[in-house]
């Protein structure tokens, strides 16, 4: 039975806590997150469990942080498309930085893992999706409004959105056939897109 955690005032979450529960990240992109004990955290975090258990409660806790922290990061890409969208002044590189950034130094088998074993952690991830995928619907509309796109369904692309990044960043066996990885893969995909959608 492992030990169960005290129930306890837990100290502040700092910036060198940021630093050192991101820096597992690499390290998870093959791990078997619903075997992971405490221990073996405390071991790649290079902490003692004590040090842990200052600022954490359970291993929920601990994913759910971390996709917590990149999350927040990714969303000042996304205010910098609403207001580029807003302008009339998208540049697709923006969200390919997002799409980008929010692929660095995680695999598509560690997020398959999350979604499978740490569901408030993946939700953090669904909410974000949900809505990005919004942002992108506004800009097809305006798009095709102003005549910089051409005239096709915003229903049915905000689907292939939506379609394409849910299918990759869960399918793991997507990149045993493909020297791809998930970083480079949703580059192409930016670019086939928006270059296809110019008039």
């Amino acid at each position: 039975m492992g030990r169960k955690s005290v129930l306890k005032n837990r100290k502040e979450k700092n910036k060198k806590v940021e630093q050192w529960t991101l820096a597992i990240l690499p390290k998870l992109k093959t791990a078997d997150l619903g075997e992971l004990t405490m221990d073996d955290l405390a071991l790649l975090m290079k902490k003692s469990k004590s040090t842990i258990y200052q600022y954490f409660t359970t291993k929920e806790e601990i994913f759910e942080y971390i996709t917590q922290v990149r999350i927040d990061y990714l969303y000042t890409y996304k205010n910098q498309i609403t207001e580029e969208i807003l302008k009339l002044d998208y540049r697709c590189e923006t969200l390919g930085r997002i799409l980008m950034e929010g692929a660095k130094d995680v695999s598509s088998f560690f997020l398959r893992q999350l979604q499978e074993h740490y569901p408030t952690a993946w939700k953090i991830i669904e909410e974000f999706l949900c809505a990005l995928l919004e942002d992108l619907k506004q800009f097809y509309i305006l798009g095709i409004e102003n005549n910089i796109f051409k005239p096709i369904s915003s229903e049915l692309l905000i689907k292939l959105d939506e379609y394409f990044i849910r299918q990759l960043i869960t399918d793991d066996n997507f990149f045993d056939q493909t020297e791809e990885t998930l970083e480079s893969t949703m580059r192409d995909y930016m670019y086939l897109k928006f270059e296809g959608l110019k008039k």
